[in-house]
């Protein structure tokens, strides 16, 4: 059901508002407005969906997955026997729009969410949120992906155990791409899909590990890949970089310099100054 189709609405979504179809009360007392209501398939608690959400107080735009992420983001919504104590205001209206559908949701700025408004604003009111549903993942389909990714968790672990091994062993010096900044790159395979562009969302698996063989993180295992807006300074140097080298559907090795990680601080169980070897895989 994946249908990435970004819809004219997504670039005029802020001026939707004076397209009142009429206001409701969702369930947990926030105004809501659906301004197209399209009649599309609408997502249950328990299910995933990919939103796009331009974050407003008065006139001023606050946040945006546009202009922070790159695009629409996953938002879980909660089964209904696991609701917080505070519901978002996102999570009502979500249940109350189809795929396809742009709608307003308004919450009334409480004491909680006072302590993030700028105090240039303090004296606003409410927070509105502009919201596009791009797509529903069903819980099948959301498991079907997590099952998929740990099923290549052992074949994945071994092929960069023996990578690593070469790569120490110094046989791999001649089939490395090494750039200006000093990254490391083994392409496996570039990838048959559109390039990478600056700020664009896109999902990777990944297994992360130091020169040793030991593993610090991966995706695989998690069943959930990452999602991150490319080329925008919002991971490690190296890993940005080394992605924007690749198409949609590549593969390769990244042997990223302490300079291009985190350096002389340690982060976890990285330790300080440590060279980090990635196989990232570009969704």
């Amino acid at each position: 059901m994946r249908k990435l189709f970004f819809l004219a609405l997504i670039a005029t979504v802020a001026t939707q508002i004076a397209c009142k179809k009429g206001s409701v009360t969702t369930e947990h007392g926030y105004k809501f407005t659906n301004h197209t209501e399209k009649g599309g398939t609408k997502p249950q608690p328990g299910e995933t969906v990919l939103l796009q959400t331009y974050t407003y107080i008065g006139d001023s735009l606050m946040a945006s997955t546009q202009k922070n992420y790159g695009g629409p983001r996953e938002f879980a919504l909660f089964e209904k026997d696991k609701l917080p104590k505070r519901v978002p205001a996102i999570y009502d209206a979500c249940l109350l729009m189809g795929e396809g559908d742009s709608a307003t949701v308004v919450e009334v700025i409480d004491t909680f969410l006072q302590k993030f408004i700028p105090p240039a604003l303090k004296d606003a009111k409410e927070v509105r949120y502009e919201i596009v549903l791009v797509d529903i993942i069903t819980k099948e389909e959301k498991q079907k992906a997590e099952d998929a990714a740990k099923a290549q968790f052992s074949t994945v672990e071994a092929s960069i155990k023996e990578m690593i091994g070469s790569y120490n062993a110094g046989s791999l010096n001649d089939k490395l791409t090494t750039t200006a900044s000093g990254l490391k790159v083994y392409i496996v395979e570039k990838g048959s899909g559109a390039p990478l562009k600056t700020g664009e969302s896109i999902k990777t698996n990944y297994y992360g590990a130091l020169k040793d063989g030991t593993m610090f993180d991966n995706s695989y295992e998690r069943g959930e890949p990452l999602t991150f807006p490319v080329g925008l300074g919002q991971m490690i140097p190296g890993y940005d970089e080394g992605a924007m080298l690749l198409n949609h559907g590549g593969k390769a090795y990244f042997f990223i310099p302490p300079a291009l990680g985190y350096g002389p601080q340690a982060n976890g169980p990285i330790p300080a100054n440590s060279e980090l070897i990635f196989y990232v895989e570009i969704l």
